[in-house]
């Protein structure tokens, strides 16, 4: 019986050795030359891009030994070699890969190190932009410009895609040629200083892509309405201080007349008894002001104003006998306001109180005004 244990026991052997030689002959070919080592490979790629060029971006953890990051695209056919030095840590590291058709790329990125070593590869994708996307981008457009003692005003229409800001050029009182920007968030900018009736240029900003390295401007453009000869007084710091009677419940009150909207008004008393004519309203400019022109503006669809009367005066007292009448203006029968010249030979300068006052109305006793601006040149 032990015989036949130790027969057993020698063919076991044998047809074990038989296997095994035929499970190496399957891996021989692949281990030819011994066990294949590779090269720390980038930890992460990143590609930017840019007018006729992409900005590269990599990362290497833990690659001391590493040399060089090589970046390969057009299926092989151009390169990039980069020497490195990184440390221990994580490294960031980018280089700019110039002179690129417009176009999109894929790229495939490998390390070697001071053995020889090759790492495998890392792939990426950007993209290159030029004369293709520069004709797709036009300016913003313009809603309107104006003039206030602070510069010129503009107001813009929606931002466009990708558009990072607009440029404004324009010309100072003091003849220099001043750039200002309004960012695509802005939907108004204002110009300080700068010369009534001017013309100005202006020019938008786009990147082709989040984070791109370059930005594309369209060509300056000269806009066709200058602006304005007479600028308009900014209101923002001025205040209502008293008016003859309200009805406030309609309209919003004595205040709307400043708040640049004419879609609220001061509307005279009727509430408890209708208030007699006249009526008046006394504004606090702040300082005083050198006026060319008033526009004042009825409620909207309205008619019941009819006759303005405008002074200025050193003090805030409606019945004081210092006020002084600069202009006086009959709102036209067809429009909801009127525009009153101020002369020259007018001085404004006594005074940093406007009163408004209403003798009359086409529907008496009521009236409603909506809006007052003030003009200076």
């Amino acid at each position: 019986m032990k015989k036949v244990y130790n027969y057993i026991f020698v063919l076991s052997a044998f047809f074990s050795f038989v296997s095994c030689d035929n499970f190496m002959d399957v891996h021989e070919e692949y281990i030819k030359g011994g066990e294949i080592i590779y090269a720390p490979k980038t930890d992460s790629v990143l590609f930017v891009a840019g007018k006729g060029r992409v900005m590269f971006y990599f990362w290497l953890y833990n690659s001391p030994n590493v040399k060089t990051v090589n970046l390969y695209w057009n299926a092989g056919q151009d390169s990039l070699i980069t020497p490195v030095s990184p440390s221990t840590g994580l490294d960031s590291m980018n280089v700019l890969i110039p002179n690129l058709p417009e176009g999109s790329y894929t790229f495939n990125v490998k390390t070697t190190d001071s053995f020889g070593h090759n790492s495998l590869f890392v792939t990426g994708f950007g993209n290159s932009y030029g004369d293709f996307f520069q004709n797709s981008i036009s300016n913003r457009r313009i809603r309107d410009v104006g003039l206030t003692d602070e510069g010129g005003q503009i107001s813009w229409f929606t931002s466009l895609e990708g558009m990072v800001r607009t440029e404004v050029r324009y010309l100072t009182n003091d003849g220099d040629q001043k750039i200002i920007s309004a960012s695509s968030d802005e939907t108004v900018i204002t110009c300080p200083n700068a010369k009534a009736g001017s013309s100005f240029e202006y020019r938008s900003l786009f990147i082709p892509e989040e984070q791109s390295i370059d930005t594309f401007s369209v060509e300056w453009t000269q806009y066709d309405v200058p602006f304005p000869s007479i600028y308009q007084y900014n209101r923002n710091n001025w205040s209502v201080l008293e008016v003859s009677d309200e009805t406030a419940s309609d309209g919003g009150g004595k205040n709307t007349l400043i708040d640049g909207k004419l879609d609220t008004w001061w509307h005279s008393n009727y509430s408890g008894g209708n208030a007699p004519l006249p009526h008046w309203a006394i504004i606090d400019m702040v300082s005083s002001k050198k006026i060319c022109r008033v526009d004042i503006y009825r409620r909207p669809g309205n008619r019941d104003a009819k006759t303005a009367q405008l002074f200025v005066g050193p003090d805030s007292d409606p019945d004081s006998n210092k006020w002084i009448k600069i202009g006086e203006g009959i709102f036209p029968s067809d429009a909801d306001n009127v525009k009153i010249e101020i002369p020259d030979s007018q001085s404004t300068l006594k005074g940093r109180y406007l009163k408004l006052l209403l003798p009359d109305s086409n529907r008496e006793p009521f009236i409603s005004i909506a809006e007052i601006y003030l003009y200076g040149n």
